[in-house]
């Protein structure tokens, strides 16, 4: 800063002499005056001092009084008497001319540098009289030089005569290099993060730099780049106190709409600024544009008010924001500023924003709001501490369970308290009191329904079809068939959607339990967030579109570190994560994550079946058929403690039914494979039945094995899931060619890779390749282009446009901005390499 001045003052130096006028501009804190008082020490010669003043600008002479006040009384001509004490009532010519005199015959003893400071603040008398120096200036040995802020309003017409005929010299921000430099000055060699923060914090302005280097100094931070998140913080500090300094010499006018704004934030309803500013519209647009023009800070200014003060704006704000129809969480953000008791309505507010917070999965707000609305005359006590609970439960806080017992306990017929207890025993991995907590209505069975496909211990003895909860406990027992339980699901709500997408997509009704979830509201708490997206994940794995599968479980990961206590969804993200590297050939990795997966908490929950089927398919590739039998009976076994016989939710059977053959025990293989065929005609559901026919036909020797095997083939023809086809053609194709039948084995081998490749499963692929090899047909080059170019973001936004999502939708479901879509909607079509949206289906899934 001080290099940087001392160049500004040198060049206003070559410029500042006899006989001119000079105005200095610049913003606050640009360093006006500190380049004065340079230009003053610098003046071989006589130097008078004034500055101009919003609370004197009405005080008629008062700059003129500043800047001879301790002349030589002597030296005074009568006309300037008055004007010097502030007595003369108009700025008439002898007056002028007076004063004039008066600058003059100081200047016949040596050359006068007369500089205001501030002059947009003078008051219109000592105007005229500068406007009229500077018509007369250039025949005499005095320098004129006044300092005022860019963007300031004075409408004197004397202010207007002065800039006319003035030179001008504009002080600008320091640039990020400066800044730099004057950093490495205060505190040493500075990473580049660290200037960048300070270039952030303060906007360049040498004043909060200069500030802010001090308080960095004193507060001893080191200028690395892990220490660059102290400068937001101190900056934030340092900018507030500059600000509000400034605020404290402005009009009353100004103070309260800054207050106002500080409280209301930057885009407030014009109605409630001018109800509590009660100021006209044009003093407020007058003030508005002054308060901008300092760029005062929220915080700051409000902290610089008085407490009883500052609560009863807060208290005004709520009760104008609610008169003007604002939202519950506007209104009780002002209500937390102030004492309770205060409104008979304070309570209710503070517990629908409360419950708003919860939507948005806005936790700490929430718990905060709650703790507040339980000091109020709440009228339904009960209902406050289940929504604290909540805050706290999803918000993963100490004391959520112990709070959802009290709202329980306080009323045993409040069905959502009980709800929501159960949830928190949930997390906390005690289900065995779930069903006593669940025991009443039909609504809480849905739930207990919900924890029975998780915990043994709350799989509920009976539950009715009435709700889609229950309707999936059906379809998961088997005692329902997918053509039944289809027409039962509904998406009333979050519970709802979430059981009809599972329901959908066992029935392998894909495409409608994916839209089911895309419209399942994204701003929920992280663990919502990420079941969301592993049920995504299975669905598009059931597709056969690994890709995509591979950017929901991103996603979801994402979600689940923010919370580990969902053991059932972490889980079931393993295993499908594992089943998708297994696809592309990486095998160590998913050996990987099944390891890591296999904790005691996971060993609890029925996910982990298919975390043990995954291990078994894993064993088989390495060719560890005897393990790979004990993993997927352990499955069998594990699973056998809830009532779930469905294969379509896991095919552990006919994973067992191909290791037992591939040990020699062909008999037991058979009756695996059988039962499961079963099992998945009940259901009704293809793709359960083809792969349940598929490993029939695997170890089923003969004429038999074919048969079942082209029926497996027919089978996952009617339907969604193309990479179990791929497997079935593979399996098909093999049989064949030992068959003899050379150029049907060929068909379906190049069938199935290029469906393998298209789904992203590079091993299966790279069987197919080999088989086909084998034929004699010669090599041929696999596929490399395809959906496998996009990565995982592209591919979720790719999708959902193929489906005919606009760009609004798909920003609403991704979480992202409206232009970002666009954005990558570019890049989706240069690399697939089509037009338009029209296309990308397609582009997606076929060549």
């Amino acid at each position: 800063m001080e290099n940087r001045l001392k160049v500004w003052c040198a060049g206003i130096s070559d410029q500042v002499v006899p006989g001119t006028t000079t105005v200095v501009e610049g913003a606050p804190g640009t360093g006006k005056t500190a380049a004065l008082d340079d230009l003053a020490a610098r003046w071989q010669g006589q130097v008078v001092r004034a500055r101009g003043s919003a609370l004197e600008g009405d005080l008629p002479f008062g700059i003129v009084a500043q800047l001879f006040d301790l002349i030589d009384p002597d030296l005074v001509p009568a006309e300037a008497t008055n004007a010097l004490r502030l007595t003369a009532v108009a700025a008439d010519f002898p007056v002028l001319h007076g004063v004039y005199r008066l600058a003059a015959g100081l200047a016949a003893r040596g050359d006068l540098l007369i500089v205001v400071d501030d002059a947009h603040w003078a008051d219109a008398a000592s105007l005229r009289w500068l406007a009229y120096l500077t018509l007369r200036v250039q025949r005499l040995p005095i320098a004129l030089v006044l300092a005022v802020g860019v963007g300031e309003r004075c409408d004197d017409p004397s202010y207007g005569e002065i800039m006319a005929a003035c030179q001008r010299v504009t002080l600008d921000n320091l640039t990020p290099a400066e800044i730099g430099v004057l950093v490495t000055s205060a505190l040493g060699e500075a990473a580049p993060e660290f200037v960048t923060a300070c270039v952030e914090a303060t906007g360049g302005n040498p004043l909060t730099v200069t500030r802010l280097l001090k308080a960095l100094a004193e507060d001893r931070v080191p200028p690395t780049a892990e220490a660059a998140w102290r400068v937001a913080q101190r900056g934030a500090e340092v900018a507030g106190e500059i600000m509000a300094a400034r605020l404290r010499r402005r009009p009353a006018s100004v103070v309260a709409t800054a207050h106002c704004l500080a409280a209301l934030g930057s885009s407030p309803h014009p109605g409630v600024l001018a109800e509590l500013t009660r100021l006209s519209p044009v003093e407020l647009a007058e003030a508005m544009r002054t308060v901008e023009l300092l760029g005062v800070a929220g915080p700051a200014v409000l902290d610089d008010m008085p407490a009883g003060a500052r609560a009863a704006l807060h208290l005004r704000a709520a009760r104008s924001l609610r008169t003007h129809g604002a939202s519950d969480r506007a209104v009780a953000d002002h209500l937390l500023e102030t004492s309770p008791g205060l409104e008979p309505w304070a309570g209710e507010v503070l517990d629908r924003a409360a419950q708003e917070a919860v939507n948005q999965g806005d936790t700490s707000g929430a718990a905060r709001l709650l703790w507040r609305a339980l000091r109020e005359p709440v009228a339904n006590p009960s209902r406050a501490l289940r929504l604290l609970g909540i805050a706290e439960l999803v918000g993963d806080l100490p004391g959520a369970t112990a709070r959802l017992r009290e709202a329980f306990q306080s009323d045993v017929d409040d069905v959502e308290s009980a709800v929501a207890l159960s949830y928190a025993l949930h997390a906390e991995g005690n289900p065995a009191e779930i069903p006593v907590v669940l025991g009443g209505s039909p609504l809480a069975q849905a739930h207990l329904a919900v924890h029975g496909l998780v915990w043994q211990e709350a799989v509920p003895s009976s539950v009715s079809l009435d709700t889609p909860a229950g309707v999936l406990h059906h379809v998961m027992v088997g005692d329902i068939s997918a053509v039944e339980a289809v027409p039962l699901v509904s998406a009333s709500g979050v519970l709802s959607s979430l059981a009809s997408a599972m329901t959908l997509n066992l029935a392998d009704s894909l495409d409608e339990a994916l839209a089911v979830l895309d419209e399942v509201d994204r701003a929920q708490a992280p663990a919502l967030r990420a079941l969301t997206n592993v049920m995504r994940a299975n669905v598009q794995r059931r597709k056969g579109d690994l890709v995509s599968a591979r950017a929901d479980l991103e996603v979801a990961a994402d979600h689940l570190r923010q919370d580990r206590r969902w053991h059932a969804v972490s889980t079931w993200h393993a295993a499908l994560l594992a089943d998708i590297l297994l696809e592309e050939g990486r095998l160590d990795e998913a050996a990987e994550v099944i390891a890591e997966a296999s904790t005691d908490a996971a060993r609890r929950v029925w996910s982990y079946g298919g975390v043990l089927t995954v291990r078994g398919r894993m064993l088989t590739a390495r060719g560890d058929d005897h393990e790979a039998l004990e993993a997927f009976l352990a499955a069998g076994r594990h699973c056998a403690a809830w009532p779930y016989r469905n294969p379509a939710a896991l095919a552990w059977r006919s994973g067992a039914a191909l290791a037992s053959a591939a040990t020699g025990d062909g008999e037991r293989a058979r009756e695996l494979a059988m039962e499961e065929v079963t099992l998945a005609r009940d259901w009704g559901a293809p793709r359960a039945l083809g792969m349940a026919l598929r490993a029939a036909g695997r170890v089923t020797a003969g004429a038999a094995g074919r048969t079942l095997l082209e029926e497996a083939v027919r089978v996952l023809r009617g339907s969604p899931a193309r990479l179990e086809l791929a497997r079935a053609l593979v399996d098909l194709g093999v049989v064949v060619r030992r068959q003899g039948d050379t150029a049907f084995a060929r068909t379906c081998l190049r069938d199935a890779m290029d469906l393998a490749q298209k789904c992203g499963s590079s091993a299966m692929a790279a069987r197919a390749y080999s088989e086909l090899v084998a034929t004699s047909a010669g090599p041929r080059r696999m596929r490399q282009t395809g959906p496998t170019a996009l990565t995982p973001t592209e591919h979720q936004v790719a999708e959902l446009a193929a489906r005919g999502r606009s760009d609004d939708e798909i920003a609403s479901t991704l979480l992202m901005p409206v232009g970002g879509v666009q954005g990558v909607l570019s890049g989706i079509y240069r690399k697939l390499g089509v037009s338009g949206r029209l296309q990308l289906a397609d582009a997606l899934f076929v060549d």
